[in-house]
Protein backbone atom coordinates (compact mmCIF):
# COMPACT_ATOMS: atom_id res chain seq x y z
CA UNK A 1 0.00 0.00 0.00
CA UNK A 2 2.95 2.62 0.95
CA UNK A 3 4.72 1.78 -2.59
CA UNK A 4 1.14 2.06 -4.18
CA UNK A 5 0.66 5.69 -2.74
CA UNK A 6 4.67 6.54 -3.52
CA UNK A 7 3.92 5.42 -7.26
CA UNK A 8 0.53 7.72 -7.19
CA UNK A 9 2.06 10.40 -5.81
CA UNK A 10 5.45 10.12 -8.55
CA UNK A 11 2.83 9.74 -11.28
CA UNK A 12 0.72 12.62 -10.26
CA UNK A 13 4.72 14.85 -10.00
CA UNK A 14 5.25 14.00 -13.26
CA UNK A 15 1.97 14.81 -14.76
CA UNK A 16 2.21 18.68 -12.86
CA UNK A 17 5.79 18.88 -14.04
CA UNK A 18 4.33 17.81 -18.04
CA UNK A 19 1.24 20.38 -17.51
CA UNK A 20 3.54 22.85 -16.47
CA UNK A 21 5.98 22.43 -19.29
CA UNK A 22 2.93 22.47 -21.76
CA UNK A 23 1.75 25.64 -20.47
CA UNK A 24 5.25 26.88 -20.50
CA UNK A 25 5.40 26.16 -24.35
CA UNK A 26 2.31 27.45 -25.03
CA UNK A 27 2.81 30.59 -23.59
CA UNK A 28 5.69 31.01 -25.44
CA UNK A 29 4.31 30.29 -28.93
CA UNK A 30 1.62 32.61 -28.22
CA UNK A 31 3.64 35.71 -27.17
CA UNK A 32 2.22 38.85 -28.13
CA UNK A 33 2.89 39.48 -32.02
CA UNK A 34 2.68 42.57 -33.07
CA UNK A 35 3.09 44.00 -36.88
CA UNK A 36 3.53 40.34 -38.03
CA UNK A 37 2.52 36.74 -37.99
CA UNK A 38 4.22 33.31 -37.56
CA UNK A 39 4.15 30.34 -39.44
CA UNK A 40 5.93 26.83 -40.20
CA UNK A 41 7.39 25.71 -43.28
CA UNK A 42 9.31 22.31 -44.42
CA UNK A 43 10.68 21.36 -47.34
CA UNK A 44 13.38 18.81 -48.25
CA UNK A 45 17.05 18.18 -48.83
CA UNK A 46 18.65 16.63 -51.98
CA UNK A 47 19.32 13.87 -49.77
CA UNK A 48 16.60 13.29 -48.45
CA UNK A 49 16.16 14.99 -45.30
CA UNK A 50 13.15 17.60 -43.96
CA UNK A 51 14.15 21.19 -43.40
CA UNK A 52 11.78 23.51 -40.99
CA UNK A 53 11.89 27.58 -41.37
CA UNK A 54 9.85 29.85 -39.17
CA UNK A 55 8.55 32.57 -41.02
CA UNK A 56 8.39 35.83 -39.71
CA UNK A 57 5.96 37.50 -42.42
CA UNK A 58 5.12 41.79 -41.73
CA UNK A 59 1.86 42.75 -42.19
CA UNK A 60 2.68 45.50 -43.99
CA UNK A 61 5.52 43.97 -46.48
CA UNK A 62 7.85 46.44 -47.96
CA UNK A 63 8.32 44.97 -51.63
CA UNK A 64 11.68 46.42 -51.98
CA UNK A 65 13.62 44.50 -49.33
CA UNK A 66 14.60 41.19 -49.83
CA UNK A 67 13.82 37.89 -47.92
CA UNK A 68 15.93 37.18 -45.18
CA UNK A 69 17.01 33.52 -43.52
CA UNK A 70 18.83 33.46 -40.61
CA UNK A 71 20.60 30.48 -40.25
CA UNK A 72 21.65 29.43 -36.08
CA UNK A 73 25.03 27.84 -34.76
CA UNK A 74 26.69 25.02 -33.56
CA UNK A 75 24.42 22.89 -30.57
CA UNK A 76 21.30 25.33 -31.44
CA UNK A 77 17.67 25.65 -33.57
CA UNK A 78 15.90 28.33 -34.83
CA UNK A 79 14.68 29.54 -31.66
CA UNK A 80 17.97 30.69 -31.02
CA UNK A 81 17.30 33.79 -32.59
CA UNK A 82 13.67 34.47 -30.57
CA UNK A 83 14.06 33.43 -27.03
CA UNK A 84 12.05 36.38 -25.47
CA UNK A 85 10.92 39.96 -27.25
CA UNK A 86 13.38 41.35 -26.06
CA UNK A 87 16.20 39.55 -27.78
CA UNK A 88 14.59 38.66 -31.21
CA UNK A 89 16.19 39.93 -34.35
CA UNK A 90 13.42 38.37 -36.27
CA UNK A 91 11.13 40.10 -34.47
CA UNK A 92 12.89 43.19 -34.97
CA UNK A 93 13.73 42.83 -38.69
CA UNK A 94 9.85 42.13 -39.35
CA UNK A 95 8.65 44.92 -37.60
CA UNK A 96 10.58 47.10 -40.18
CA UNK A 97 9.34 45.22 -43.12
CA UNK A 98 11.54 42.30 -44.06
CA UNK A 99 10.33 38.38 -44.51
CA UNK A 100 12.30 36.93 -42.47
CA UNK A 101 12.77 32.74 -42.43
CA UNK A 102 14.74 31.00 -39.18
CA UNK A 103 16.28 27.91 -40.46
CA UNK A 104 17.01 24.92 -38.09
CA UNK A 105 19.33 22.75 -40.33
CA UNK A 106 19.65 18.75 -39.86
CA UNK A 107 19.93 17.89 -36.80
CA UNK A 108 18.33 20.90 -34.88
CA UNK A 109 14.81 20.30 -34.17
CA UNK A 110 11.88 20.97 -35.81
CA UNK A 111 14.29 19.81 -38.39
CA UNK A 112 15.39 16.06 -39.19
CA UNK A 113 16.88 14.48 -36.45
CA UNK A 114 17.51 11.48 -34.19
CA UNK A 115 14.77 10.10 -31.98
CA UNK A 116 17.17 10.38 -28.67
CA UNK A 117 17.43 13.91 -29.80
CA UNK A 118 14.19 15.00 -29.61
CA UNK A 119 13.29 12.83 -26.50
CA UNK A 120 15.94 14.67 -24.30
CA UNK A 121 14.20 17.64 -24.86
CA UNK A 122 11.65 16.25 -22.39
CA UNK A 123 14.52 16.17 -19.45
CA UNK A 124 14.36 20.10 -19.75
CA UNK A 125 10.81 20.21 -20.33
CA UNK A 126 11.19 21.40 -24.06
CA UNK A 127 7.77 20.86 -25.09
CA UNK A 128 7.68 23.43 -27.73
CA UNK A 129 4.74 22.79 -29.78
CA UNK A 130 6.34 22.36 -33.38
CA UNK A 131 8.61 19.53 -31.90
CA UNK A 132 5.67 17.54 -30.71
CA UNK A 133 3.81 17.98 -33.42
CA UNK A 134 6.82 16.75 -35.87
CA UNK A 135 7.73 14.08 -34.07
CA UNK A 136 5.10 11.15 -35.61
CA UNK A 137 6.27 12.64 -38.75
CA UNK A 138 10.17 11.45 -38.02
CA UNK A 139 9.94 7.64 -37.98
CA UNK A 140 12.29 8.52 -41.24
CA UNK A 141 14.74 10.01 -39.30
CA UNK A 142 15.45 6.94 -37.00
CA UNK A 143 18.18 6.14 -38.93
CA UNK A 144 19.80 9.51 -38.48
CA UNK A 145 23.08 9.02 -36.36
CA UNK A 146 25.49 11.75 -37.66
CA UNK A 147 26.04 14.05 -39.63
CA UNK A 148 28.84 16.77 -40.81
CA UNK A 149 28.85 20.37 -41.32
CA UNK A 150 29.98 19.33 -45.11
CA UNK A 151 26.22 18.05 -45.11
CA UNK A 152 25.19 21.67 -43.89
CA UNK A 153 27.15 23.00 -46.86
CA UNK A 154 26.60 20.90 -49.50
CA UNK A 155 22.49 19.86 -49.09
CA UNK A 156 20.94 22.58 -46.55
CA UNK A 157 21.92 25.82 -47.88
CA UNK A 158 21.32 25.26 -51.35
CA UNK A 159 17.87 23.31 -49.99
CA UNK A 160 17.00 26.56 -48.02
CA UNK A 161 17.39 29.05 -50.41
CA UNK A 162 15.71 27.67 -53.18
CA UNK A 163 12.58 26.85 -51.03
CA UNK A 164 12.88 30.75 -49.63
CA UNK A 165 13.06 31.95 -53.57
CA UNK A 166 10.25 29.56 -54.69
CA UNK A 167 7.79 31.15 -51.77
CA UNK A 168 8.77 34.34 -51.78
CA UNK A 169 9.26 34.96 -55.67
CA UNK A 170 12.53 36.91 -55.36
CA UNK A 171 16.04 35.93 -57.04
CA UNK A 172 18.24 36.77 -54.14
CA UNK A 173 17.73 36.61 -50.32
CA UNK A 174 20.11 38.24 -47.90
CA UNK A 175 21.38 35.60 -45.35
CA UNK A 176 22.03 36.47 -41.32
CA UNK A 177 24.60 33.35 -39.90
CA UNK A 178 25.63 33.15 -36.60
CA UNK A 179 29.15 31.46 -36.01
CA UNK A 180 28.77 27.79 -37.56
CA UNK A 181 25.61 29.91 -39.24
CA UNK A 182 28.03 31.86 -41.09
CA UNK A 183 30.92 29.36 -41.67
CA UNK A 184 28.68 26.92 -44.25
CA UNK A 185 27.63 29.96 -45.81
CA UNK A 186 31.25 31.20 -46.46
CA UNK A 187 31.87 27.79 -47.76
CA UNK A 188 29.17 27.89 -50.00
CA UNK A 189 29.95 31.28 -51.60
CA UNK A 190 33.88 29.72 -51.57
CA UNK A 191 32.92 26.92 -53.39
CA UNK A 192 29.91 27.77 -55.35
CA UNK A 193 31.39 30.22 -57.77
CA UNK A 194 28.92 32.44 -59.74
CA UNK A 195 25.41 30.23 -59.46
CA UNK A 196 25.88 30.33 -55.42
CA UNK A 197 26.85 34.25 -55.36
CA UNK A 198 23.61 35.05 -57.59
CA UNK A 199 21.10 33.83 -54.95
CA UNK A 200 22.43 35.94 -51.92
CA UNK A 201 21.81 39.80 -52.14
CA UNK A 202 23.95 39.78 -49.33
CA UNK A 203 25.49 38.27 -46.22
CA UNK A 204 25.92 39.33 -42.45
CA UNK A 205 28.32 37.17 -40.99
CA UNK A 206 27.52 37.35 -37.13
CA UNK A 207 30.94 35.93 -34.76
CA UNK A 208 32.27 33.74 -38.04
CA UNK A 209 35.48 32.27 -37.37
CA UNK A 210 37.05 30.90 -40.63
CA UNK A 211 40.51 30.38 -38.86
CA UNK A 212 41.19 29.36 -35.30
CA UNK A 213 44.62 31.03 -34.51
CA UNK A 214 47.06 29.58 -32.25
CA UNK A 215 48.58 29.75 -29.26
CA UNK A 216 45.24 28.54 -28.45
CA UNK A 217 42.88 30.22 -25.60
CA UNK A 218 41.96 28.45 -22.07
CA UNK A 219 38.88 27.95 -23.44
CA UNK A 220 40.05 26.13 -26.37
CA UNK A 221 42.52 24.04 -24.63
CA UNK A 222 40.07 22.96 -22.52
CA UNK A 223 37.84 21.92 -25.32
CA UNK A 224 40.71 19.71 -26.94
CA UNK A 225 41.46 18.37 -23.86
CA UNK A 226 38.01 17.37 -23.33
CA UNK A 227 37.63 15.97 -26.45
CA UNK A 228 37.69 12.15 -25.61
CA UNK A 229 35.31 12.80 -22.23
CA UNK A 230 33.30 14.59 -24.70
CA UNK A 231 32.73 11.52 -27.37
CA UNK A 232 32.13 9.28 -24.60
CA UNK A 233 29.51 11.73 -22.57
CA UNK A 234 27.60 12.57 -26.36
CA UNK A 235 27.12 8.65 -27.02
CA UNK A 236 25.74 7.96 -23.61
CA UNK A 237 23.78 10.70 -22.16
CA UNK A 238 24.15 13.25 -25.44
CA UNK A 239 26.09 16.32 -25.83
CA UNK A 240 23.14 18.90 -24.74
CA UNK A 241 23.04 16.95 -21.33
CA UNK A 242 24.53 19.85 -19.73
CA UNK A 243 22.06 22.48 -21.10
CA UNK A 244 20.03 20.48 -18.60
CA UNK A 245 22.47 21.58 -15.70
CA UNK A 246 21.91 25.43 -17.42
CA UNK A 247 18.58 25.28 -17.44
CA UNK A 248 18.10 24.81 -13.26
CA UNK A 249 21.53 26.55 -12.33
CA UNK A 250 21.74 29.33 -14.71
CA UNK A 251 24.95 30.60 -15.89
CA UNK A 252 27.94 28.22 -14.25
CA UNK A 253 30.73 30.18 -15.70
CA UNK A 254 32.77 27.22 -17.17
CA UNK A 255 35.09 27.23 -19.30
CA UNK A 256 32.54 25.97 -21.95
CA UNK A 257 30.07 28.66 -21.29
CA UNK A 258 33.23 31.05 -21.92
CA UNK A 259 33.55 29.51 -25.01
CA UNK A 260 30.00 31.08 -25.86
CA UNK A 261 28.83 33.61 -23.85
CA UNK A 262 30.02 36.12 -21.24
CA UNK A 263 27.78 35.65 -18.35
CA UNK A 264 28.28 39.82 -17.56
CA UNK A 265 25.89 40.23 -20.73
CA UNK A 266 23.31 37.90 -21.07
CA UNK A 267 19.91 38.13 -18.63
CA UNK A 268 19.76 35.15 -16.51
CA UNK A 269 16.19 34.32 -18.19
CA UNK A 270 17.84 34.59 -20.98
CA UNK A 271 20.38 32.22 -20.74
CA UNK A 272 17.82 29.33 -19.04
CA UNK A 273 15.16 30.01 -22.38
CA UNK A 274 18.60 29.32 -24.63
CA UNK A 275 19.49 26.41 -22.52
CA UNK A 276 15.57 24.95 -22.71
CA UNK A 277 14.43 25.95 -25.93
CA UNK A 278 17.39 26.47 -27.94
CA UNK A 279 20.06 23.86 -27.11
CA UNK A 280 20.63 20.76 -29.49
CA UNK A 281 22.75 17.69 -30.22
CA UNK A 282 25.82 17.96 -31.86
CA UNK A 283 26.99 14.62 -33.84
CA UNK A 284 30.14 12.96 -34.01
CA UNK A 285 30.77 14.58 -37.25
CA UNK A 286 30.40 17.84 -36.27
CA UNK A 287 32.29 17.77 -33.12
CA UNK A 288 35.23 16.33 -35.20
CA UNK A 289 34.94 18.55 -38.15
CA UNK A 290 35.05 21.52 -36.02
CA UNK A 291 37.80 20.23 -33.56
CA UNK A 292 40.03 19.72 -36.34
CA UNK A 293 39.56 23.05 -37.39
CA UNK A 294 40.68 24.13 -33.87
CA UNK A 295 43.86 22.08 -33.86
CA UNK A 296 45.05 22.29 -37.65
CA UNK A 297 43.63 26.17 -37.55
CA UNK A 298 42.33 25.90 -40.79
CA UNK A 299 38.34 25.14 -41.66
CA UNK A 300 38.18 22.15 -43.86
CA UNK A 301 35.77 19.34 -44.97
CA UNK A 302 35.73 16.14 -42.57
CA UNK A 303 37.57 14.08 -45.00
CA UNK A 304 40.73 16.72 -45.41
CA UNK A 305 39.85 17.29 -49.32
CA UNK A 306 38.70 20.73 -49.09
CA UNK A 307 40.05 23.88 -47.50
CA UNK A 308 37.18 26.03 -46.88
CA UNK A 309 39.61 28.86 -45.50
CA UNK A 310 41.34 28.59 -48.24
CA UNK A 311 38.48 29.57 -50.81
CA UNK A 312 37.61 33.13 -48.96
CA UNK A 313 39.10 35.20 -51.75
CA UNK A 314 36.51 33.34 -53.91
CA UNK A 315 33.53 35.07 -52.13
CA UNK A 316 32.60 38.79 -53.76
CA UNK A 317 29.07 38.98 -52.06
CA UNK A 318 28.63 41.87 -50.08
CA UNK A 319 29.87 41.06 -46.26
CA UNK A 320 29.09 42.58 -42.96
CA UNK A 321 31.74 41.20 -40.68
CA UNK A 322 30.26 41.43 -36.43
CA UNK A 323 32.41 40.53 -33.87
CA UNK A 324 32.78 40.82 -29.79
CA UNK A 325 35.69 42.44 -28.29
CA UNK A 326 35.67 39.09 -25.76
CA UNK A 327 34.37 36.26 -28.01
CA UNK A 328 36.55 33.14 -27.29
CA UNK A 329 35.16 31.26 -30.27
CA UNK A 330 35.50 33.82 -33.33
CA UNK A 331 38.29 35.62 -32.02
CA UNK A 332 38.59 39.47 -33.47
CA UNK A 333 41.63 38.58 -34.93
CA UNK A 334 40.42 35.73 -36.51
CA UNK A 335 37.52 37.64 -37.94
CA UNK A 336 39.70 40.08 -38.96
CA UNK A 337 41.86 37.74 -41.19
CA UNK A 338 38.29 36.31 -43.07
CA UNK A 339 37.54 40.17 -43.57
CA UNK A 340 40.79 40.55 -45.22
CA UNK A 341 40.55 38.06 -47.62
CA UNK A 342 37.66 37.83 -49.04
CA UNK A 343 37.24 39.72 -52.42
CA UNK A 344 33.89 41.76 -51.50
CA UNK A 345 33.99 44.99 -52.59
CA UNK A 346 31.37 46.01 -50.35
CA UNK A 347 32.29 44.97 -47.21
CA UNK A 348 32.23 46.31 -43.48
CA UNK A 349 34.23 45.26 -39.84
CA UNK A 350 31.73 45.48 -36.71
CA UNK A 351 33.51 45.24 -33.01
CA UNK A 352 31.18 45.32 -30.18
CA UNK A 353 32.37 46.16 -26.93
CA UNK A 354 32.63 49.47 -24.45
CA UNK A 355 36.01 50.03 -26.62
CA UNK A 356 33.33 51.43 -29.28
CA UNK A 357 31.07 53.10 -26.33
CA UNK A 358 28.45 50.12 -25.99
CA UNK A 359 27.24 49.22 -22.01
CA UNK A 360 29.45 46.34 -22.21
CA UNK A 361 31.51 43.75 -24.00
CA UNK A 362 30.54 41.19 -26.40
CA UNK A 363 31.60 37.88 -26.50
CA UNK A 364 30.13 34.92 -28.43
CA UNK A 365 26.42 34.12 -28.43
CA UNK A 366 25.62 37.95 -26.87
CA UNK A 367 25.77 39.39 -29.89
CA UNK A 368 22.58 38.25 -30.90
CA UNK A 369 21.11 37.61 -27.23
CA UNK A 370 22.99 40.14 -24.97
CA UNK A 371 21.28 42.41 -22.74
CA UNK A 372 21.61 45.56 -24.75
CA UNK A 373 21.80 43.67 -27.96
CA UNK A 374 18.33 44.95 -29.11
CA UNK A 375 19.75 48.57 -29.04
CA UNK A 376 23.15 47.91 -30.14
CA UNK A 377 23.81 45.16 -32.47
CA UNK A 378 20.31 45.15 -34.45
CA UNK A 379 20.19 48.88 -35.38
CA UNK A 380 23.54 48.40 -36.78
CA UNK A 381 22.22 45.20 -38.93
CA UNK A 382 19.42 46.77 -40.13
CA UNK A 383 21.36 50.02 -41.29
CA UNK A 384 23.40 47.14 -43.36
CA UNK A 385 20.50 45.58 -45.41
CA UNK A 386 18.32 48.63 -45.71
CA UNK A 387 20.35 50.22 -48.83
CA UNK A 388 20.25 46.54 -50.83
CA UNK A 389 16.81 47.56 -52.06
CA UNK A 390 15.36 44.81 -54.97
CA UNK A 391 17.70 45.79 -58.10
CA UNK A 392 15.28 47.70 -60.72
CA UNK A 393 16.63 44.93 -62.93
CA UNK A 394 15.89 42.06 -61.27
CA UNK A 395 13.41 39.69 -62.52
CA UNK A 396 10.78 37.57 -60.39
CA UNK A 397 10.33 34.08 -60.05
CA UNK A 398 6.87 33.83 -61.66
CA UNK A 399 5.54 30.73 -59.50
CA UNK A 400 2.97 31.46 -56.42
CA UNK A 401 3.84 30.92 -52.59
CA UNK A 402 2.91 27.06 -51.50
CA UNK A 403 3.48 25.35 -48.13
CA UNK A 404 5.24 22.27 -48.67
CA UNK A 405 4.81 19.79 -46.04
Amino acid sequence: MIMDSITKNKIRLLGLICLWALIGAGCDSMRSRSGYSIQYYYTQTGDGYTLCLRRYEPKTLDANKNPVILCHGLGYNLLFWDLADKVSLPAYLARNGYDVWSLSLRGAAPSSQPLASSLRKLGRFNLEQEVLKTLQKRGADVKMVDWSVDDHIRHDVPAALRFVREQTGYEKIHWIGHSMGGMIMFAYLGQGGVEAAASVKSFVAVAVPMAVFHPLSEPFRFLLDAQPALGVGSKIVGSSAPATAGLIFGDMNTEIDKLFYNGKNVGEDVIRSLFRLAQEEISPGQLNQLLEMVRNERFCSLDKTTDYTAALPAVVTPTYFMVGTVDNMATVGAVQYAYREVASENKRFGLFGRVNGHKNDYGHDDIVIGQNALKEVYPTIFEWLNPFSVDVDESRLPLQPKEIK
